[in-house]
């Protein structure tokens, strides 16, 4: 054993006389433990006990070499205290940066330096270590560094393509293309397509639509064309070709498509949708149509719906879409089979509204006369048919399908009801002219039978007593919703008799009779 002076010894020690770091590198490593306590959060707290635990082994070292004798173990002894301790000061370092600047930047939704700048760093910090431990190891970095020049250029040789992969990513850190989260294409092939999911020293990720994961290296990407569509905002436009025939107005196409567009789950308002003529081919004129979408994962799908859209849009206007012209089709059709097919038609739309309460007064005649003129109509599931405050003069007939009924209160679109097949909607409007007071949207397809102003004006100019049976059956109706509204199921006689004589008056007044 030592003399008892061995504790001047340590006093020495911690003073800095003994080793270059003394007393200042330990205050400084239980400094930067201190902060580390601070800045990290308590769900990563583990990461302290690295660096506490070198300090402390560092500190017994340190006391061992004070009080041991001197001999080639201590050596050792002083050499591991030293070397604990600066590693403890260069881990605790680097958690301090990576904790307090780099995720908090991260919680602050700001923009975060990648992964590979964060390495940087914590080489440099950990080289500087090495370096200071050498010294102390009496090992000169710089003669080392001398003598290793020719193993250094072999290895640049063999790791050419690597390296070159190390410095494009740098490259495209310092210059950042895209980030984590875009959706970029790099060259001109669309399969090159993916959401960048992390950016690392060699490679960058991506996944596809398909949810394969694709490796680029650095170096590839770095020489590519890049389009990111993540930037400048998550805005992207796609588009879609439809072909109609020449014998309809391009003014009327543009109209009919830009309408079912806009509703379309996915397609955003703002920039709105256009339309564009854009060639005259064999089959007819060609129209794109260019909408904006914020979820381009989901591109493929929101394009579906919008060429499913501008199918029931052309559908219900009787606008074909032309086939090939070099197709030629030979369909046997004489007036004997057009007019059967339509006198089959028309008995089907008579059957259909006789089944309405407010046509149940029309004779025969007048009830065939309004089949004749009746309209059918095909909407899409989600589709708006008549919209509140609108004026109208259309009535509904649900052959197929399912309707929602909704109105317009403070806080949104509130449901009330449901429409379903043999119902009817909008009667007020046809026989009055009155606006529309509820909003229905089909739920699933639907097929309606639509009957307008001008199919009921020549019914009632040549019986206008119709118009008193019909002004008597809409009363009855209205009385009845009203009274299940409020819990009385028995309206009074007298004041559907004046509802009715109001109707009646409204109705004259509207269709002029």
């Amino acid at each position: 054993m030592r003399p008892v002076d061995g504790a001047n010894d340590v006093y020495a020690f911690f003073q800095g006389s003994v080793t270059a770091f003394g007393g200042f590198g330990i205050a400084l490593a239980f400094a930067l433990l201190v902060v580390l306590r601070l800045v990290v959060p308590r769900v990563h707290k583990r990461v302290v006990r690295a660096p506490l635990l070198m300090m402390l082994f560092s500190v017994a070292f340190a006391f061992l070499y004070g009080v041991l004798p001197r001999s080639g173990a201590s050596s050792y002894l002083r050499l591991g205290h030293e070397g604990l301790l600066l590693f403890a000061i260069a881990r605790s370092f680097y958690l301090v940066i990576l904790y307090g600047i780099f995720e908090n930047r991260r919680r602050r939704r700001t923009r975060l330096l990648s992964g590979i700048f964060r390495d940087i760093v914590q080489v440099a910090i950990y080289f500087v270590a090495v370096v200071f431990m050498l010294k102390e190891a009496g090992v000169e970095a710089g003669s080392l560094l001398t003598s290793s020049v020719l193993l250094t250029a072999v290895i640049g040789l063999s790791l050419q393509d690597t390296l070159g992969n190390l410095f494009a990513g740098l490259a495209l850190q310092v210059q950042q293309p895209f980030e984590v989260g875009d959706w970029i294409q790099f060259d001109q092939d669309v399969t090159h397509t993916g959401e960048v999911v992390e950016i690392n020293w060699r490679a960058t990720r991506l996944i596809t639509i398909d949810r394969v994961e694709v490796t680029v290296p650095n170096n590839t990407l770095a020489r590519a064309s890049i389009t990111n569509f993540s930037r400048p905002t998550r805005v992207a436009r796609r588009s879609a070709t439809v072909v109609a025939p020449y014998s309809t107005p391009p003014a009327r196409v543009h109209r009919m498509m830009a309408e079912a567009v806009v509703e379309v789950d996915g397609v955003v308002a703002d920039p709105k949708p256009d339309i564009q003529t854009i060639d005259f081919s064999e089959r007819g004129v060609e129209y794109r149509v260019r909408y904006f979408i914020e979820d381009f994962e989901s591109r493929e799908i929101i394009d579906s719906r919008v060429r499913d859209r501008l199918w029931y849009a052309l559908r219900r206007a009787a606008v074909p879409i032309p086939a090939p012209q070099r197709t030629i089709t030979l369909i046997e059709h004489n007036a004997a089979t057009a007019q059967a097919e339509h006198a089959a038609q028309i008995i089907d739309i008579e059957k259909a509204l006789a089944r309405v309460p407010m046509f149940k007064p029309l004779p025969d005649v007048l009830l065939h006369e309004v089949a004749m003129h009746t309209e059918r109509r095909l909407y899409a599931a989600g589709e708006i048919v008549i919209q509140q405050g609108d004026v109208g003069e259309e009535l509904f007939v649900v052959e197929r399908g399912k309707l929602d009924v909704l109105i317009d209160v403070h806080d949104g679109m509130q449901h009330i009801a449901s429409v379903d097949e043999g119902d009817v909607f909008g009667e007020m409007s046809l026989m009055t002219g009155a606006d529309r007071s509820a909003t229905v949207r089909t739920t699933m397809e639907s097929a309606l039978l639509v009957v307008s102003k001008e199919t009921i004006q020549p019914v009632l100019e040549a019986s206008p007593e119709v118009a008193e049976r019909i002004s008597e059956v809409l009363a009855a109706r209205e009385a009845a919703i009203e009274g299940h509204t409020r819990g009385s199921l028995n309206p009074s006689r007298r004041k559907v008799e004046e509802r009715s004589g109001e109707l009646l008056g409204r109705i004259r007044e509207f269709f002029s009779i």
